[in-house]
């Protein structure tokens, strides 16, 4: 199958000869980055309300903490932890562990990431057609499980899809097979009935289009 690079709208895309479908969450089904900077702001407002540290040293801890857990754990969902990020900060900035701080502040990101997070009326509509017209949906979608499992109750996404498969449990993320055999067991259907659909070229459609899939970069 060609690989496209042509982006398309959800009122685009095919529903003929599909019996599955397969979504990415993170800036398809929603915007990501207002939550991402609503939850890191709040962060930086805790820690100087509470005068726990300065804010500017610990967006510097944090880039940095993020950085080498990129590193260390590439192709995992844990890399993009939000907690792992904090707990290396916090040793950066205080010479020692500081865990329930790290809890406390990544609990204040994610309330915050939370809070402004909200449906892409299109990507909704497309759901819902996808529901009418009997096709079963799986949401493939990088991360930790607890999180993205928040996002799905946030979104209500029970109304619309089926599955969820997300990077932790996979144990890698996408572009890797493992993930889309996954969602494909799930599902009960082979790549060929199944379309995925997602906003990264690589990830999203590369790794969908190599198993055969039907593929849409939105």
């Amino acid at each position: 199958m060609s690989l496209s690079l042509t982006k398309h709208r959800f009122s685009e895309i095919s529903l003929e000869g599909i019996q599955g479908a397969c979504l990415d969450l993170d800036d398809t089904l929603y915007a990501y980055e207002p939550c991402n900077k609503a939850g890191f702001r709040a962060v930086l407002n805790r820690v100087e309300q509470q005068r726990i540290v300065e804010p500017a040293a610990l967006e510097q801890a944090w880039k940095e903490a993020r950085s080498r857990t990129h590193q260390q754990l590439s192709g995992q969902a844990a890399s993009h932890s939000r907690l792992l990020y904090l707990h290396t900060a916090l040793e950066l900035l205080f010479g020692r562990s500081e865990p329930a701080l790290a809890l406390e502040l990544e609990s204040c990101f994610w309330d915050a990431y939370l809070n402004v997070m909200e449906w892409n009326p299109e990507a909704e509509a497309f759901l819902q057609a996808l529901k009418s017209a009997g096709i079963r949906t799986c949401i493939v979608t990088d991360l930790t499980s607890h999180i993205q499992f928040r996002k799905w109750a946030h979104l209500d996404l029970q109304r619309y899809c089926d599955f969820m498969v997300t990077s932790e449990e996979a144990g890698l993320e996408k572009p890797n097979p493992i993930i889309f055999h996954k969602a494909l067991s799930k599902l009960q259907l082979a790549p060929e009935q199944v379309m995925m659909v997602g906003d990264n070229h690589e990830k999203d459609i590369l790794g969908a289009v190599q198993l055969g899939m039907r593929a849409y970069l939105i």
